[in-house]
């Protein structure tokens, strides 16, 4: 046997009945082990648990012919992925909005509706309600979208995409304009189908 095929040398254990292990708080057959000069009471559990050597992983399976690089279609799924899926489709469908594109800019535009069925397109973005003027302020209760006005206690506050609209002139108020900006300069996504 050479030298690069000797195990490497074992710590001294020495029995220390005065403590517990220091990984498990376990107090049956506990030793007091020394590695670079430091000492530690270990269990023989832990002792076994710390030096025993890893299993080699397994082989990957190899990928089926002919669909090498191909997403997998739906029904080869892991239930994980299937279970992640239905829970995105609850919560959007549990969302009192529908959100759809801006056909005039590349703003993204929530769809709510009003206590009296009407519907009202606010802007994604939400602002500081004191930085915008009284009778652009929106806010949603419930569930549905209705004017803020000036209510003391409203922090946020929501807009008509109209008043921000990119495709739409220039607001005077400087936080409406920001808003405006964003919506104007922001390029549509580029979905890769031309």
């Amino acid at each position: 046997m050479s030298e690069d095929d000797a195990p490497a040398p074992r710590a001294v254990v020495e029995p220390d009945p005065a403590g517990p292990c220091a990984f498990c708080g376990g107090t049956e057959d506990v030793g007091v082990q020394e590695r670079l000069g430091v000492r530690v009471r270990v269990c023989a559990r832990c002792t076994a648990r710390f030096s025993a050597v890893p299993e080699p992983e397994p082989e990957p399976d190899p990928e089926p012919a002919g669909g090498a690089g191909l997403p997998p279609t739906l029904g080869q799924h892991s239930p994980e992925v299937l279970r992640h899926l239905a829970r995105v489709a609850r919560i959007a469908a549990a969302r009192p909005f529908t959100e759809e594109d801006c056909p005039r800019c590349p703003g993204v535009v929530h769809v709510y509706r009003r206590a009296d069925g009407e519907v009202v397109r606010l802007a994604k973005e939400a602002v500081l309600a004191t930085a915008v003027p009284v009778q652009d302020r929106w806010r949603v209760r419930d569930g549905r979208a209705e004017p803020a006005g000036d209510d003391p206690g409203q922090v946020g506050a929501r807009l008509l995409h109209e008043v921000v609209c990119g495709d739409s002139p220039e607001p005077g108020n400087p936080r409406l304009r920001q808003v405006w900006r964003t919506h104007r300069d922001t390029a549509p996504a580029d979905d890769g189908l031309g």
